[in-house]
């Protein structure tokens, strides 16, 4: 098999790899957002009911982030989807007649 229908197998998987693992890596996404919020507010605010609040926040996207934790073998699939890419685009067809 030659070096091009090699990257469209390894195309091919890493994109089945990365629609399976979809709905964990918009949960990953989805919690990493809101403990990032969780933090940056509870940082910011002086008072303590609304600290606890934005901490209690900040514990429910951590623990969704911990939840969809197999997210990260999709975000490594689609990390290697587009550096095939980019190495398909680099390679050149050449035609040597003789």
């Amino acid at each position: 098999m030659t070096k091009r229908g090699w990257m469209v197998v390894a195309a091919i998987v890493l994109a089945i790899i990365v629609l399976s693992s979809l709905g964990a890596i918009i949960g990953l996404g989805a919690g990493a957002v809101l403990a990032y919020f969780g933090w940056r507010q509870a940082a910011l605010n002086n008072q303590t009911i609304m600290k606890v609040l934005w901490w209690v926040i900040l514990l429910i996207g951590v623990c969704l982030a911990v939840g969809s934790l197999p997210g990260i073998i999709g975000v490594g699939a689609l990390y290697l989807l587009v550096k095939l890419y980019e190495k398909w685009k680099e390679m050149k067809e050449y035609d040597f007649e003789v």
